[in-house]
């Protein structure tokens, strides 16, 4: 009798929780919350990747006009410093399914790096997120980049000494 109280009064709870796409209200703010994955990329069409850090990368499907940004959780060390990745997914799909990952190899061992979410990107939010995690859009200079003037050649530093040989 007890479990059948604890079990009713736990559905009960479960039936009065927000559904996970409503707006939560804080004090003076409103967050939106979505689910956290509802894309998938098909495996087998990805072309190219960009690694933003640890926990996020962006895969270009089946051109770099269509980005889907991949979060994984926990963070995957040694992910920023890796040339290659394998993608592991149910059916040849990537979208934060249990089993889904990413998978590097830093050293002798492959490390495995699951996936929570993956998302389908517009054009605009592609620039958001490279500037957010890189500080650049597409096509710009970094902001850390050295810039290099080189002097002009001055009349009056011609008499210096000669090229060197």
């Amino acid at each position: 009798m007890i479990r059948l109280i604890t079990l009713l009064a736990l559905l009960w709870v479960v039936g009065c929780a927000t559904p996970r796409d409503a707006a939560v209200e804080r004090e003076d703010e409103v967050i939106e919350s979505r689910p956290i994955s509802t894309d998938w990329v098909r495996i087998d069409q990805v072309r190219d990747f960009r690694v933003l850090d640890d926990s996020n990368l962006v895969l270009y499907a089946p051109t770099r006009r269509q980005a889907f940004h991949v979060e994984l959780m926990p963070p995957c060390r040694g992910l920023r410093f890796s040339d290659t990745i394998a993608l592991r997914g149910r059916m040849e799909r990537l979208g934060g399914f249990a089993g889904d990952s990413v998978i590097i190899q830093p050293g002798l061992l492959p490390q495995r790096c699951p996936v929570s979410s993956v998302r389908r990107l517009s054009e605009t939010e592609l620039t958001e997120l490279l500037v957010r995690f890189e500080g650049e859009a597409p096509g710009e200079p970094a902001d850390d980049e050295t810039q290099i003037e080189l002097p002009q050649g001055d009349e009056e530093e011609a008499d210096g000494p000669g090229p060197l040989q």
